[in-house]
């Protein structure tokens, strides 16, 4: 028996496959796997980062989890798994991430990438808010910090704020009024999110309200997870590190949504539970 573990989202999906001993012997990269927004398109980057990982192992000799993006939203994983050539379970990314993050220690753990979830673990039972999804929510990602400046350059152009240097840059750059327009209309949430960025290295006062509002929101989601006795906060993500808050207990990593999505499908009561 062979395992495949996957971590898909909104920016990317990443698949690795391990032998009986859990040692890694494949991996495989592709393209975002969100099956909320995207079904088909998540479908085939998973089923190539998949077969990069697989090589030349039969799929009959697999036992897959994949931890996905929009699969508390959907009901597209089910679906989904009818269509991969192996043995396969689909979870929500949180909960790859945080077995990754904290094995079986009790924590919580602030993911943010290109969308936003939040848990605590206590006692190996796990509790999330947020993952809605950037129309409703993905406080404090990427996502949400990109369509931030939008909307922020937006109500600069109406006269509510200054224009100050960096939204006239994104505003040049996105060809003005009109171009933000027609810009909203067709991003993707990974496409707000190459802003982000820009949005966390500079020195401008928008740039800081964006990222002022944001510490608001993480802030908001941590305190709701606390429980009586203060849990330390794991920040991963690729943003993660860089919007965590100074002034909670931090806890590193132990590993990564991969690593987890790998541990489940190794676990012999993940199948039976």
């Amino acid at each position: 028996m062979h395992f495949l573990g996957v971590d898909g989202g909104g920016s990317g999906c990443r698949a690795a496959l391990a032998d009986a001993s859990g040692r890694v012997i494949g991996r495989g990269e592709a393209g975002p796997a969100n099956i909320a927004s995207d079904p088909e398109g998540a479908l085939g980057n998973i089923l190539a980062a998949c077969s990069a990982a697989m090589d030349e192992i039969p799929a009959q000799d697999i036992r897959a989890v994949l931890g996905l993006a929009g699969a508390n939203l959907t009901p597209n994983g089910e679906a989904l798994i009818e269509r991969l050539p192996f043995r396969a379970r689909v979870v929500q990314d949180v909960t790859t991430s945080v077995r990754g993050a904290l094995g079986s220690s009790d924590g919580i753990v602030a993911a943010i990438g290109t969308g936003s979830v939040f848990a605590r673990q206590i006692g190996g039972k796990i509790h999330s808010i947020g993952g809605w999804g950037l129309r409703l929510g993905d406080e404090a990602s990427g996502a949400w910090i990109g369509r931030a400046l939008g909307m922020r350059a937006g109500r600069a152009l109406d006269g509510f704020c200054d224009v100050t240097p960096l939204l006239r840059a994104f505003l040049e750059e996105i060809d003005g009024r009109s171009g933000l327009i027609a810009f909203s209309l067709r991003a993707t949430p990974a496409d707000w999110a190459r802003f982000a960025p820009r949005v966390l290295e500079a020195d401008d006062p928008a740039a800081t309200a964006i990222r002022v509002a944001a510490a608001e929101e993480i802030r908001a989601a941590i305190t709701l997870l606390q429980p009586e006795d203060r849990l330390p906060v794991t920040w991963i993500g690729g943003l993660g590190p860089a919007l965590a808050l100074d002034d909670w207990p931090r806890a590193e990593a132990k590993g990564n949504a991969l690593d987890g999505a790998l541990a489940l499908a190794m676990e012999d009561v993940f199948w039976t539970g």
